[in-house]
């Protein structure tokens, strides 16, 4: 007999399912927030570092930022240490607050991408003018 929780378990139902507490390890946390939190040229600047297609979303004169576009003016990045330290060579203060306020709530990503709502005004995050 095998008493290892994580294995599947049949529902009544006929379906497949998983206890709960093992589910929360496959579940990431994202921080989705809209791209107007970003300077119009940081995202100019990352826009333009894809568009190269060289780097595949990696600064690597500026300590190697790992930020990936996932769709024009919409990016994804992984937070850890390495990239907060990147945001804080290019002096991309802006990304950077947005990567440690996902690192204090846990979050594995920060996504930005123009149909993201702002933060709240309480948090004090500068919402910047695009044109």
């Amino acid at each position: 007999m095998n008493n290892d929780p994580t294995l599947h378990v049949q529902a009544t139902d006929g379906y497949s399912a998983l206890p709960p507490l093992s589910l929360h390890r496959y579940i990431a946390r994202t921080l989705r927030v809209s791209t107007l939190h970003l300077p119009w040229e940081i995202a100019q600047q990352i826009h333009a570092e894809d568009l190269s297609g060289e780097t595949c979303g990696v600064f690597p004169s500026t300590g190697g930022l790992l930020i990936l576009e996932l769709d024009d003016y919409s990016w994804r990045a992984e937070v850890t240490a390495h990239n907060i330290a990147a945001t804080q060579a290019l002096g991309w203060h802006a990304l950077r607050r947005l990567l440690r306020l996902a690192q204090t709530y846990k979050c594995e990503a920060l996504e930005l991408a123009g149909d993201n709502l702002v933060l709240p005004a309480v948090l004090e995050f500068e919402v910047f003018p695009w044109p």
